[in-house]
């Protein structure tokens, strides 16, 4: 087999592990996006939660302390039964965090999806290289097996991704989110460097 064989062979591969890389991190980057929102929901439930609870319980002791005003029995039961539902629904969410930290899944999929990136980028920077002709099969090979080794480290250590993350990436990709068109890329290059 000839090095131009080769090097479609090697191309071949080396586009399959790009796009592989590409669509991991986009899934990455969408799991986090999601639980990063999911522990911003958390937060904001756990203030009004607390608001009210604290709230309730302030009347409830108000309404008791006050015994000799014209407070209704039932004011200060409703104040206490709302008190105790919120209270719970605090309990459960307050046990949600500690068993499940979102913001702590939020950053390692951040993560995974910055050293994803920059995977992709070095395996965009190869195809490059091989279209140019710039890199022999030699090259190609070593440059190929780092990429790999790199790729299979980047795995081992990011979390699992979610179904809901693959949806997320898959209508992320379909409606051309990640490219830039040339009309976008003059916008926001120097002068010298847009293209007419």
């Amino acid at each position: 087999m000839d090095d131009g064989d080769v090097i479609k062979l090697l191309d071949y591969q080396i586009r399959n592990s790009y796009g592989n890389v590409f669509w991991t991190h986009k899934i990455h980057e969408k799991d986090a996006d999601m639980y990063n929102k999911y522990d911003s929901r958390l937060k904001v439930a756990q203030i009004i939660l607390s608001a009210v609870s604290t709230t309730g319980l302030i009347s409830v002791l108000l309404g008791i302390s006050n015994s000799n005003a014209s407070s209704p029995c039932w004011i200060i039961y409703s104040a206490t039964v709302i008190s105790t539902i919120v209270s719970a629904a605090l309990l459960v969410i307050n046990s949600l965090q500690k068993g499940y930290s979102f913001s702590v899944l939020a950053a390692q999929h951040a993560d995974a999806a910055l050293k994803l990136l920059n995977l992709r980028e070095d395996y965009l920077s190869l195809l490059y290289d091989i279209k140019g002709g710039f890199v022999d099969v030699d090259k190609i090979k070593s440059r190929r097996d780092d990429l790999q080794k790199r790729t299979v480290e980047v795995y081992e250590s990011a979390p699992r991704t979610t179904a809901k993350g693959y949806e997320k990436a898959e209508e992320s990709i379909k409606s051309g989110e990640h490219f830039y068109t040339k009309e976008s890329l003059n916008q926001i290059l120097p002068l010298e460097l847009r293209e007419e």
